[in-house]
Parts: C-alpha cells; structure tokens; sequence
C-alpha cells in the first residue's frame, strides 16, 4: 500500500473510497432532498406528486437481481430516470419546498448526507426562486430571489458551526474526516426568460461584491454562476452578455453544456470559455478535440449521466455496464482531462458521492488510490479562493495518509 492510503486487504475498495476525503462541485440543491423529507413537505403541503416518478414506500435496490457481493450491490438503477423524466420531477419538487423553512431543511440534510460521505468541499448550487415564509401564508406573500440565497447562506453557516463545535469536542471524529467547508453557486435556470435571468445575475453581482468586503474562509460565499436547466429550451447564446457581466464582476462561470446534441450552442460555450462544464457528454469529435486543448475542467456526474443517457436500459439496469458507454469518460480518464466527479442530483438518482467513486473504479478497473488522487486534485478546479484551496488539499491529503497507517 502506498503513502497515499491505498486499501490494504483488510478494508474494501468501497470502504477505502467512502472513507477518503471528497470534493463536490456538481450538485443540486432540489435534486438532493430525501425521499422521506419529500414525502413529509408533501404530506404537509397538501401537494400530490406524480405515482408515475415517486413512491410513497422506502426505495430498495432489488432491481435486476444484483448480485450477492455487496461491493456491487448498488451498482444496478433501481430507478430509471430519462432526461426528460428527470425535469418532469424537478417540476414537481417546488410544490414541495415551497417557503423558506423546507428550504432550510433541505440545505442541512443536504449537507449531512455529503458530510457522511466525507465530503470536504462541497458546492451546492440552486436557481432562486420566490418563496413564501410559512407554506401556511398566503400565496400574496412571496419573500425575493435574495432572501432564498440568503437563507440557503444562513443554512450553510449553521451547519458549519456546528460541524466546529463537533470537531472540538470528538478527537475521533477529526482524525476520520475534514469539517465539510461548502460554497453556493447561482444557478440561471434556461427555460425562464431573460428578464428573469438578468434579474438573478445582478443579485448575484451584488451579493458577490458586498461579500468582498469582508472576506473569510470560513464564512459560505456566492462564488459563482450557472447555466443549467431543460437544454431543449433556449440557447446559451440568449445569456451569454449575462455570463459575461458576472465573469467581469469576479463569478466564476460554469455551463452545462452537451447534454442533448447541439453542436452551434456548444462551438458559443466553448468560445465563451467558461471556468467548468457541466457533463459535456454529446460533443462531435472536433468539439472534443478543442476540450482538450483548452484544458476546460468538466464536472462529470456517473450516475446522472448512465441515467439520462439512458445507456444501462438494455443491460437490465447495470451501472457499470452503463457507464461503459459513457461517449467521452474513458477518453478522458486516458488523457488524463481535468475532471470533477459529481452527484449532480442524489435524491433524484438515488446514489451518494462514495457510490459515484465504486461506479467509477468498478467500470474502468481503476486503482482506488489513483482515484483518490483524482479526487484530491479536483480542489484545484474549485471556485473558492486560492488560500483555501491550498489549505484544503494540504487537509485532505494528510487525513489519506491517516487513512493509510490506520489501513
């Protein structure tokens, strides 16, 4: 075993990767609510979801007959999600976090599920939306965009504290993982409109620069902005004078790009050169040759990717199966591209970020403690500053050597 932790033979390579410190730089905050807090906000709500993509019972992962060996067990889509299923549940979701305190629930539980995981730096990203106080009030009485990051900010600095209060009292604690430090990203939903986008983007400015008067590593900051939303609705080109208002304002931008096949937005989003991609999965090979040359780190989603792709549908749900297909993921493991290795929505795909790792190590026979190098490295693509970044990596890389001696 060398010094970077890689598993002895008396840990499994799925407990050696959940035990590694983790990077998160692809997640939606609605795509991470619980199955069970989504049943309880609807059951609260009075808001009936769809039988067709929800289920009122605990899920399983008894699809396909998995085998026996638990190290594969989850490695099978208990739950198929098209791309197209995928927004036709995102819609239904706001009827369930409606006001700010299912907000604040779900940022916290969100946080704990990526802490568990061992997650170090996390960052969440959400459209923000008009809510109400108290699902109780009337309809008339819808707080701004603002308030919602605000409370998503609050509920990160919540958590945070008490993640240090934790730590400063469970030696054991500190010794297995890292306090999970965590960003917010302003997501601009693509199928809303211009006026609305502009609206998001200059609140997003405005936030961003007053908190550069007070700087801090520990305080949850607004450290970018997104474009993500249905990709068969507007054009990135609509947008693009708002990116580049915010990338002039100091935001770092990331774009989903490639989900469907449209090769004339995705030549502006490259051009653009955005800081991150979001999945970059159907690029013509020219398209895919400029990616590698201009070195765009890309957040790659396993799960996510598999599902919408709808690429393990003739192997009986297999994920590994699956995810061999992926049309760009060997490539850029062999070149070594930069990438991060994302969740994009947990809740929604039923999977964790330990899970995204097993996928990945299972599918392309890597070495664990390469993975885990991967992993540590993707801080170097993290829209924080770059004390932090440092700090983080130093971090991480001292609790796998402890992984390693504990081994």
């Amino acid at each position: 075993m060398s010094d970077h932790g890689c598993p002895g033979k008396a840990v499994s390579v799925s407990e050696y990767l959940r035990r590694i410190p983790k990077v998160e730089l692809h997640a939606h905050l609605n795509g991470c609510i619980r199955h069970e807090t989504l049943m309880d906000l609807a059951h609260e709500r009075g808001a009936t979801l769809s039988n067709r993509h929800f289920s009122a019972e605990p899920l399983h992962e008894n699809l396909a007959s998995p085998p026996n060996n638990g190290e594969h067990h989850s490695m099978y889509n208990i739950m198929p999600r098209s791309l197209q299923n995928c927004f036709d549940i995102f819609a239904e979701i706001p009827a369930c976090v409606n006001d700010l305190s299912a907000l604040r629930r779900i940022t916290q539980e969100a946080l704990e599920d990526f802490a568990a995981h061992h997650v170090a730096y996390l960052e969440l990203r959400s459209t923000p939306k008009r809510l109400l106080r108290s699902h109780q009030d009337d309809q008339s009485q819808k707080v701004d965009k603002q308030v919602y990051i605000e409370t998503v900010l609050e509920g990160i600095r919540d958590f945070q504290s008490k993640e240090k209060e934790r730590f400063s009292h469970d030696p054991v604690l500190s010794s297995s993982r890292l306090p999970i430090v965590c960003n917010f990203i302003v997501a601009i939903d693509r199928s809303q409109s211009l006026e609305e986008a502009t609206d998001t983007v200059h609140i997003a400015i405005d936030m961003f620069q007053r908190q550069q008067s007070r700087p801090s590593n520990l305080s949850p900051s607004i450290v970018g902005i997104d474009l993500g939303g249905n990709p068969t609705k507007n054009d990135f080109r609509t947008f693009q004078t708002l990116f580049q208002k915010a990338r002039q304002a100091g935001l770092k931008v990331t774009i989903h790009c490639g989900e469907i096949p449209s090769r004339d937005e995705a030549v502006a989003i490259l051009a653009f050169r955005p800081d991150r991609l979001g999945h970059a999965l159907l690029l013509p090979s020219s398209l895919q040759k400029v990616l590698e040359d201009t070195k765009i780190p890309v957040e790659t989603c396993p799960t996510s990717n598999v599902m919408t792709l709808e690429l393990a549908r003739s192997s009986n749900g297999n994920l590994v199966h699956g995810l061999s297909q992926h049309p760009c993921l060997a490539q850029w493991l062999q070149n070594n591209h930069p990438l991060s290795i994302g969740t994009d929505d947990p809740g929604v795909f039923h999977t964790n970020a330990t899970k995204e790792l097993v996928l990945l190590v299972n599918t392309f026979s890597l070495d664990p403690c390469a993975m885990a190098e991967k992993v540590a490295d993707s801080v170097n693509y993290a829209f924080c500053n770059e004390t932090l970044r440092q700090e983080i990596n130093a971090k991480m890389r001292e609790i796998m050597k402890e992984i390693h001696h504990s081994s």
